[in-house]
């Protein structure tokens, strides 16, 4: 299956993981087809997480923005992960 950023919607998230040596983040997800979805941007040169549940408490994918040096994860409960690097997609 292709990736598309709207597959990902609802999917739960599950882990944001930084390796600071390699500079790689494995963003983990769980979704109704795949239990064990990860995004992983390599050649990190950013990363921020904010966990202020704006809109009440969810772990579930409200949107996922990709672009050449970007993602964006925004979570149902209004926080972002923004990870600027490589977009690698499994």
């Amino acid at each position: 299956m292709a990736f598309s950023p709207e597959y990902l919607h609802d999917a739960t998230l599950v882990q944001v993981k930084f390796t600071w040596e390699t500079g790689v983040v494995e963003i983990h997800l769980r979704t109704w087809l795949d239990p064990a979805f990860i995004l992983i941007v390599s050649n990190v040169t950013a990363l921020h997480v904010t966990r202020n549940y704006e809109w009440g408490p969810s772990e579930q994918i409200n949107t996922i923005t990709v672009s050449e040096n970007l993602v964006v994860v925004e979570t149902q409960s209004g926080d972002n992960i923004r990870v600027t690097g490589n977009i690698n997609l499994q």
